[in-house]
């Protein structure tokens, strides 16, 4: 296989997530790193249209200066919060950027989510939500956060979450326009990211995050997605359907949850507040409520496949 600019392709090029974007492994001289290939822009030919040509340069110039910035800020967010982009070059055609390849986590001695003690789960929680808070503190919103963009391993001090996979952030004071390249998993998305994609002048900061963390909590605590009438939560919140929270969650994340997958961004609770609820220890003797749906093994959970 051909080289990728500095870079020696040891698989094949493989579709990823939404379809906007093919990913491989890569080696440069005796590292191996996660590559992902940008399908959009595409850089004009020399020989393209003039016209067409220079709107595409331009394009491709916005798109460069996002990502830019958005690497950059990432680099500033303290503590082991995220896997950073090592590189981001153009070669060719297409836009690169470049990641440590992280391995797929692991847990011993667990088998499944649901199993997990109370305390273990708020300790996810905790790691989660402080990595939210600090990546929030930079003016960096995640938005496509959701189960699989999520690495999870037990140390020596406990559970650490680590956020991957920020091809759809973007930095708090430039959103993407209306109707504009703004992606997002369905099950995942805050009803203002819909709108936005719609074309709407609705907000978009990090109160998205705080929606999708709502759906993964749930999820985590009890195996399934809160119910609805609706197929997505983002069109429930946004018809002002019913959306039944789980009686399983203690009654504190209960509460939690509903205001997290409230419609309005303003109603939803600050990082500070979720870093303080999930701070606090259950009681002991305290014994965890029964679990919905089983998962096979926490790894599986937080990189498995959603539903469509």
């Amino acid at each position: 296989m051909k080289k990728i600019g500095a870079y020696e392709p040891l698989t094949l090029l493989q579709t990823a997530g939404s379809g906007s974007a093919r990913w491989c492994i890569v080696r440069r001289g005796q590292r191996r790193f996660f590559l992902k290939e940008f399908l959009s822009p595409v850089y004009p030919a020399e020989n393209a249209n003039p016209v067409l040509r220079e709107k595409q340069l331009a394009r491709c110039r916005r798109f460069e200066e996002k990502k830019r910035r958005l690497y950059s800020a990432m680099s500033c967010v303290i503590g082991d919060t995220l896997v950073p982009v090592t590189d981001f070059f153009r070669f060719g055609l297409h836009y690169y950027a470049v990641s440590e390849e992280i391995p797929e986590p692991r847990l011993t001695g667990e088998s499944a989510v649901e199993t997990l003690p109370m305390e273990d789960k708020r300790e996810i929680l905790l790691s989660l939500a402080l990595c939210l808070q600090r990546l929030h503190l930079q003016g960096i919103v995640h938005a496509d956060l959701k189960p699989e963009h999520v690495l999870l391993r037990k140390g020596e001090l406990g559970y650490e979450a680590r956020l991957i996979d920020l091809d759809s952030g973007f930095l708090a004071d430039d959103p993407p326009a209306p109707g504009g390249d703004t992606e997002g998993d369905p099950v995942y998305l805050a009803p203002e990211t819909f709108l936005r994609m719609a074309g709407e002048q609705a907000d978009m900061d990090p109160a998205i995050d705080t929606f999708a963390f709502g759906a993964i909590l749930h999820r985590m605590w009890t195996g399934a997605l809160p119910e609805t009438e609706a197929p997505y939560l983002y069109e429930a919140a946004l018809e002002k359907q019913p959306i039944r929270i789980s009686n399983q969650l203690p009654p504190a994340y209960e509460q939690a949850v509903r205001r997290m997958l409230d419609a309005e961004a303003t109603h939803r609770p600050s990082d500070g507040e979720l870093v303080k609820l999930f701070s606090q220890p259950f009681e002991r003797g305290e014994k965890p409520p029964l679990t919905g749906e089983p998962l096979n093994g926490l790894s599986r959970f937080f990189r498995g496949t959603e539903k469509a």
